[in-house]
């Protein structure tokens, strides 16, 4: 059954059980239901580029309401993420000709801010009745959305994906991953990235309820997690981590599966999940925006399993194989499925290695028997931070806009499982260390948060090799006396 019709039929044959709940709000799948054909007429009578409309949301009513109308008016969501700074938003914006935007109204001056006429996204409705059914596309292989990913040319690459590949990911992995009509699943974390995008999508298509307060607060998720007897949590570790921080000995006792992914799963934490009590699962997955789900693995309590590489099996449908494998059986990893996505947007960045149905996106992989992989991690110099994708690139190219023109980026962990960006800038003496507040301001409106830099270290020259070429491996360690050094977060 596909997207549209599980969202109506939970709408008949459930139509008080809760759907979402935020912090402000509940909303069960007959309002969904009701809100989301209410919204997707008012789409249907609007004339759009490309069938295509943006949304930017924070707020899980809205985004729910927002994505599930797109949905039934059979148009194409582009989800666009609240954590960009304004230069980024302005960019994605003209990549796509400034679509309609769909916000929510904390987002609302944002948009109005960068010459935008948004349109809100419009109240719950609570009278089912009031609201005719909108008879939704049957084309499996049109276009759902356009997600964004990190690029290897510092710029987010939009993933395009069609309503079948989702509908097939959720069908074949839900149950892997412990998602169904009965679950109460927490994403502690942003609802625009692809993992709790994903969550929400999942939660509804299975007839489950999706609880969240749509960014990470502390308060927010304590209250969520203890009030609404969520059984599943859906997080990157580094979320699960705080999170275990924050209530690790007043959990509620209905906790029974926590599902990450989007970074490696330490064992010392996965060996934390599981002794919140007996019943407990934990799954870790692996994969991308360009492939969806591609394999998982279930941590077990008390295992050795501390091998920083993610070893695990394919998910049902997934097919692989390697590109140019060396001796040690290590090749670029090529995935062919059914939950593959069609491709980048050809007016954006970004270009898939293909192979006649298989897609690769420069994952490294050792292919084992029992329908088992290996994932060694990604060439192209991606760095995962706490759970975010980051191409050193991105921030090179924000530094020289600052006035560095030469940095090297790198990943560092002063405590296991919390990683660190450092940038390596050449600045001769006697030459003056930029002002730290004037230099974070500056990279604020170029950079999300996450991607700034925590320290930047500011050396006379770099390490060479004995043919004259740039060392990164004889760099300091940020930690190293003596340095001059600028801390930025």
């Amino acid at each position: 059954m596909d997207l549209a019709s599980q969202l109506q039929q939970h709408a008949r044959t459930r139509p008080r059980h809760p759907a979402v709940i935020s912090t402000t709000h509940v909303m069960d799948y007959s309002s969904l239901a009701a809100s989301s054909n209410a919204l997707a007429g008012k789409l249907r009578q609007k004339v759009l580029p490309a069938n295509r409309i943006g949304i930017y949301c924070t707020d899980p009513i809205s985004l729910a309401i927002a994505f599930h109308g797109c949905l039934l008016a059979g148009m194409s969501a582009i989800i666009l993420d609240p954590a960009w700074p304004s230069a980024r938003l302005r960019q994605m914006l003209d990549l796509f000709d400034s679509p309609t935007v769909l916000c929510d109204r904390d987002e609302e001056s944002v948009l109005r801010a960068l010459g935008q006429n948004p349109m809100l996204v419009p109240s719950v409705v609570e009278d089912a009745a009031a609201v005719p059914a909108i008879t939704p596309s049957d084309d499996a292989q049109c276009e759902l959305l356009v997600v964004f990913t990190s690029g290897s040319s510092g710029s987010p690459k939009a993933v395009m994906r069609s309503r079948q590949s989702w509908q097939q990911s959720i069908g074949r992995c839900a149950t892997t991953l412990g998602a169904t009509q009965d679950s109460r699943t927490l994403v502690p974390g942003p609802l625009t990235h692809g993992l709790g995008l994903y969550a929400l999508v999942e939660s509804i298509a299975t007839g489950g309820t999706l609880v969240a307060p749509g960014r990470w607060k502390a308060q927010d998720v304590s209250t969520l997690l203890k009030t609404e007897n969520c059984n599943r949590v859906v997080a990157v570790p580094t979320l699960i981590g705080l999170m275990l921080d924050l209530l690790e000995s007043n959990l509620p006792a209905t906790l029974r599966h926590v599902v990450t992914g989007g970074e490696p799963l330490a064992s010392p934490l996965a060996q934390r999940i599981l002794q919140i009590s007996p019943q407990i699962t934990c799954t870790e997955y692996y994969g991308s925006s360009e492939h969806s789900l591609i394999a998982y693995r279930e941590h077990q309590r008390s295992a050795k399993d501390s091998n920083p590489e993610f070893i695990g099996t394919f998910f049902d449908g997934v097919r692989a194989h390697l590109h140019s494998p060396q001796d040690n059986g290590v090749g670029r990893l090529m995935i062919a499925s059914d939950f593959n996505a069609t491709g980048y947007d050809p007016r954006g960045p970004g270009e898939l290695e293909r192979c006649q149905d298989a897609t690769g996106v420069g994952d490294l992989a050792r292919l084992l028997p029992d329908n088992q992989i290996q994932i060694l991690g990604r060439h192209g110099g991606m760095l995962n931070i706490n759970g975010n994708n980051i191409y050193p690139a991105e921030i090179s190219t924000a530094l020289e806009q600052c006035g560095l023109t030469q940095s090297v980026i790198q990943a560092h962990h002063d405590t296991p499982g919390k990683a660190k960006i450092t940038a390596y800038c050449l600045l001769p003496e006697p030459q003056t260390i930029p002002d730290a507040l004037e230099l974070h301001r500056e990279l604020k409106n170029l950079l999300p948060i996450y991607k700034i830099p925590h320290e930047i270290v500011f050396l006379s020259d770099w390490p060479l090799t004995n043919s004259g070429k740039q060392d990164i491996l004889r760099l300091p360690l940020p930690t190293a006396r003596g340095l001059r050094k600028l801390r930025l977060r």
